[in-house]
């Protein structure tokens, strides 16, 4: 299955879990984008790169979800950015199956 494939699982089971009014997740986008109003142009600074693609909050605990295909492999950023986030006391996960995600969320 392609990266691409698994997000949008991903996002379409967390979306309907926070419907469900089971958790609150959010998309985290690392890097800087160029936002256009007409003549306005501004420049608008994501997350720090290597930041995990998803973090869940369920039952005040947080979770960050870095999602790969199975031959996807981690960068030495994302590495770092899993320890951070461990020593912080959340949850990190290599997400490679949805079979993983409803595990880890039960």
């Amino acid at each position: 299955m392609k990266e691409s494939e698994l997000k949008l699982q991903v996002e379409q089971y967390l979306e309907y879990q926070m419907n469900m009014g089971n958790l609150l997740y959010l998309r985290l986008n690392s890097g800087n984008f160029i936002e256009v109003r007409g003549e306005t142009r501004r420049r608008i600074k994501g997350c720090p790169k290597g930041t995990a693609d998803l973090v869940v909050i369920k039952d005040g605990h947080a979770i960050f979800l870095e999602l790969k295909s199975e031959k996807g492999r981690w960068s030495p950023e994302q590495r770092a950015f899993k320890i951070l986030a461990e020593s912080q006391g959340a949850e990190y996960h290599l997400i490679r199956e949805i079979e993983e995600l409803e595990n880890i969320l039960k």
